[in-house]
């Protein structure tokens, strides 16, 4: 069953880190190098399948917790037998749950569910070997809130940084903040300008789509009077700091792909949808 564990380094990954975007191609195969269907009926019937999910699920859940912290956070784990779980062989895994905070990135809900009836991983040494393309669903719900506080950690501020080395004739990003008001995302930025004390502001309002993958803004309008700046820098500087591209950021290992498929916003509430692969080895 250690082998199967072993994946938690990658579910357990909801990180910061960049991830490949792009299209998430992946193939599902028919289940091989199980166990006998005598013996997993066998399993079946006298409980041993049962019980050994039931152990998977609650380890699964520590392991999870060790870099994930979040509300009512549930692990489901469905096998073929006892003895393919513990060879790394299995149906089904799906983790959910609420308020979630993992490295830095704070999600209001999260859904992440294996995509194919067959799941084969396997340990050599100190790696994880995924025999089969290891594909996943994901849904989240993103809040103001969450963007701002995922906004508040020195991940998201390096990228600042790295904004503001750029440079902007001396025009520095000295704050950000997410809004959400009638199901209308607006983006305020601070602006630091040479030879001026008071922080401007920038008020953005921009729709939210998809293109190549990614959550991208669009008809971005900028609705501050107090100064001009250029659309073309606004639009690059909105994307490069882009929080819901840096919160969908997940699995950044394996060289895992994301692909957003949709975005749209209910209840003042963002509603990301997509599929994250890790490619076969």
């Amino acid at each position: 069953m250690k082998k199967l564990f072993l994946v938690l380094g990658i579910l357990a990954g909801i990180t910061s880190s960049m991830t490949a975007f792009g299209a998430c191609e992946y193939t599902c195969v028919e289940p091989y190098d199980t166990n006998s269907k005598f013996m997993s009926f066998l399993s079946t019937i006298t409980g041993a399948n049962f019980i050994s999910e039931k152990v998977a699920q609650n380890i699964l859940k520590k392991e999870i917790e060790k870099n994930v912290t979040g509300k009512d956070l549930k692990v489901k784990v469905e096998s073929y037998s006892a003895k393919d779980l513990k060879n790394g062989i299995f149906k089904s895994i799906e983790v959910n749950g609420n308020n979630v905070v993992a490295n830095g990135i704070y999600l209001s809900t999260v859904d992440v569910k294996t995509l194919c009836d067959f799941n084969y991983i396997q340990q050599k040494g100190g790696n994880v070997v995924f025999k089969q393309d290891f594909p996943m669903s994901v849904k989240l719900t993103i809040s103001a809130d969450d963007i701002n506080n995922t906004m508040n950690t020195d991940k998201y501020k390096k990228i600042i940084n790295d904004v503001n080395r750029l440079g902007f004739g001396g025009v520095k990003v000295s704050s950000t903040k997410a809004v959400i008001t009638s199901n209308k995302f607006s983006y305020v930025i601070g602006i630091s300008i040479p030879f001026i004390k008071a922080e401007k502001y920038l008020y953005i309002n921009a729709d939210l789509n998809v293109k190549d993958g990614k959550i991208d803004f669009e008809n971005t309008r900028l609705s501050s009077k107090s100064f001009n700046l250029d659309l073309k820098k606004v639009d690059f500087i909105i994307n490069y700091l882009n929080p819901l591209d840096f919160s969908m950021n997940i699995l950044d290992n394996k060289s895992a792909k994301v692909s957003v498929s949709n975005i749209y916003i209910e209840n003042n509430i963002i509603n990301v949808s997509g599929i994250v692969v890790i490619p076969k080895d």
